[in-house]
């Protein structure tokens, strides 16, 4: 007896089991739909949907780990540009880079996996909020790549109960509380932005013989301006230089065109300037076409307008790390392990070093505890960028030491003429 079967079912007739598969006239749409069902098709839509969706965990497994103890927080803040510029892109790159190393190795950071949110800029009206929000969610850490600014709006509010912060930056930020003592909860990748006065007493070192006159011109109104003065004229003493000390008068330009003849009369082998760049031009002006007139030296960090004096002569720690080749390398890795262009290495640097920092930290410290982390920062050694080894300065909270550029204007440019290793001063009275 005939059976009708419906179309695509397997027929057997109970003794040589199952005959081919009668397959039901082909249309336009199941042609379609086969197709789509084609391995190549499918893994291509596979690999689409990967793009497309972050691979990020669930929520749910984020509080099981950080509950269970296995996830450490760390939260991120953008640079000035956000997270979409150049310098955004790079520097999570090289934060994820970082971050899956730890989740790859075997004992990750004391056997626990490190996890970076990232997030919104923090602003002095949103500060006191940010902090709260970061303690209920067991934020340990901060990681900011704002250059520092944001320290202000924070310090209030983090007190000794943190989250630890710690800036991929920070040369302008002052994080010495009012006895001189870094805040416990504050670190900076960056020396502060007096390196410079130990950066010219070595530079004058390197350059004149022991006994050449050095003058310098600060502002006994201007507290920071004095103390700059007054410490680095003590250290070229010390390295066996004779000091001419001025000050910035307050008699107009005729009283510049007077410090600028004794300082010329004295034979003077440099002025360093901590004034601001309007009175090095105007200092810079009277003395470029005198005989025997000195080198100026600005104590300040380059900026554009010095580009039109030629001869003026900076102190920049960024310089080396934006040229090191070390860097290049790093964001070649990044590219192969997560398909991010790095078009800022520098940046790049200064996150996979400051990640560096805060697992060693973690490490040294075996637990989460922004308290317990707080006492650790201080005593990382060996931490890589790029070229440069890194040790931190338990009385600074920052590097011991970082490799220093001196740059000179020439044709509207600034040109490495020397470089460096300098030591940043203990906290200077």
């Amino acid at each position: 007896m005939n059976v009708q079967q419906p179309p695509g079912v397997c027929v057997s007739d109970g003794r040589s089991g199952p005959t081919k598969r009668r397959s039901a006239p082909e249309t336009g749409r199941s042609r379609l739909f086969a197709s789509l069902l084609r391995p190549s098709v499918l893994a291509t839509l596979f690999l689409l949907f990967l793009v497309v969706v972050p691979a990020f965990p669930a929520p749910r497994d984020l509080i099981v780990g950080v509950e269970d103890g296995w996830i450490w927080q760390v939260a991120l803040l953008p640079p000035e540009e956000g997270w979409e510029s150049d310098a955004g892109r790079s520097a999570l790159g090289a934060v994820r880079y970082a971050e899956r190393k730890v989740k790859e190795s075997p004992d990750g950071v004391s056997g626990r996996d490190i996890r970076f949110h990232q997030e919104d800029a923090v602003d002095e009206a949103s500060a006191a909020e940010r902090v709260e929000d970061w303690r209920k969610r067991g934020i340990s850490a901060v990681l900011s790549f704002g250059r520092g600014r944001e320290i202000a709006s924070l310090r209030p509010f983090l007190g000794d109960a943190g989250p630890v912060f710690l800036s991929a930056f920070g040369e302008e930020a002052n994080i010495y509380n009012g006895e001189g003592v870094p805040a416990r909860m504050l670190f900076a990748l960056d020396l502060f932005r007096d390196f410079r006065i130990s950066a010219f007493a070595a530079y004058a070192a390197r350059l004149f013989p022991s006994g050449s006159v050095l003058a310098i011109l600060g502002d006994k109104l201007d507290p920071a301006l004095e103390r700059y003065s007054r410490n680095l004229g003590d250290m070229f003493f010390d390295k066996g230089f004779l000091v001419a000390h001025f000050w910035i008068p307050g008699g107009g330009m005729d009283s510049f065109r007077m410090i600028e003849s004794e300082a010329i009369a004295s034979d003077a082998k440099a002025l360093v300037s901590w004034a601001g760049s309007m009175v090095v031009r105007d200092v810079w002006r009277g003395t470029r076409r005198k005989s025997g007139a000195f080198e100026i030296w600005y104590g300040g960090a380059p900026q554009p307008i010095l580009l039109s004096f030629n001869g003026i002569v900076t102190a920049d720690q960024e310089y080396p790390v934006r040229i090191d080749p070390a860097l290049k390398s790093l964001g070649r890795e990044i590219w192969r392990r997560h398909n991010v262009t790095v078009k800022d290495t520098a940046i790049a640097g200064r996150a996979y070093a400051a990640c560096q920092w805060l697992f060693d930290a973690f490490q040294r410290a075996g637990s989460p505890v922004p308290a317990a982390l707080a006492g650790t920062m201080p005593l990382a050694e060996g931490l890589v960028f790029g070229s440069q080894t890194l040790s931190i300065n338990p009385a600074t909270h920052r590097p011991a030491e970082r490799t220093v550029a001196f740059m000179i204007v020439e044709g509207r440019e600034f040109h490495p003429v020397n470089t460096l290793l300098v030591r940043g001063p203990d906290y200077l009275p």
